[in-house]
């Protein structure tokens, strides 16, 4: 789908890979400081109604909040209809690929290390002890429990459905492209305000939908759809 977004094919190619490439690097850059970046990003001051604004727009990352939303514009939008089915696949199929990995890759939650002596967000906190380095926050693959929701941290479900939604939602309504990639820039936001993921969670997670983004839009059968 994200050939619809630019000019042509080629430069939704390369401009897509670019970004893509630059989250993974920067996703290397920031893995070793995460735990301090994710307590810092949480315990930032910013005024009360902006991180409430922040924490709501989870509804365009949610599983919920984005089956209401396409819910209503199948509902009300006959004409995009077809095209809006083609969009809720792609997102189901982004938030699942992610879901997956979160299995296979165990990492704990940032919010799991609150109550630690050295945490910043705990008010009895040891100013002595150092914050230790984010490599601790890892599980071995495939040894941990499938349902232990505080292990779920790589990559972010959330950031990867949103960022889908953001491409899909702007390939059917392409004057609104700018408002959904700042919807989901805030829903990505509001994962590491609420300590549920780290920033290189985040940052792969966009790689990730971008990735399946161009896979998508180069299906065979998208391609026959869409030039009918």
């Amino acid at each position: 789908m994200l050939i619809y977004l630019a000019k042509s094919k080629k430069r939704a190619v390369v401009t897509s890979t670019l970004i893509a490439a630059a989250a993974l690097i920067g996703a290397m850059i920031v893995l070793p400081w995460d735990i301090e970046l994710s307590q810092s990003a949480r315990n930032s001051r910013m005024p009360g109604d902006l991180r409430r604004f922040i924490l709501l727009m989870e509804v365009f990352a949610h599983s919920l909040g984005c089956a209401m939303i396409l819910g209503t514009l199948l509902w009300i939008d006959e004409k995009n209809r077809g095209k809006l089915w083609g969009v809720a696949g792609f997102v189901i199929v982004c938030g699942a690929l992610a879901n997956l990995a979160k299995y296979i890759i165990p990492r704990w939650r940032p919010n799991t290390y609150d109550g630690a002596i050295w945490s910043i967000l705990n008010p009895n906190r040891d100013p002595s002890v150092p914050v230790p380095s984010s490599w601790v926050t890892w599980g071995t693959p495939f040894t941990e429990s499938w349902f232990r929701e505080e292990i779920r941290s790589f990559p972010s479900g959330h950031t990867a459905t949103a960022v889908a939604m953001a491409i899909g939602l702007s390939y059917v309504y392409p004057r609104g492209k700018y408002l959904f990639l700042f919807m989901a820039s805030i829903a990505a936001l509001q994962r590491l305000i609420a300590g549920a993921h780290y920033l290189s969670d985040i940052l792969v997670s966009v790689a990730l939908a971008l990735m399946i983004g161009l896979a998508w839009g180069f299906l065979p059968g998208m391609r026959r759809r869409h030039a009918s």
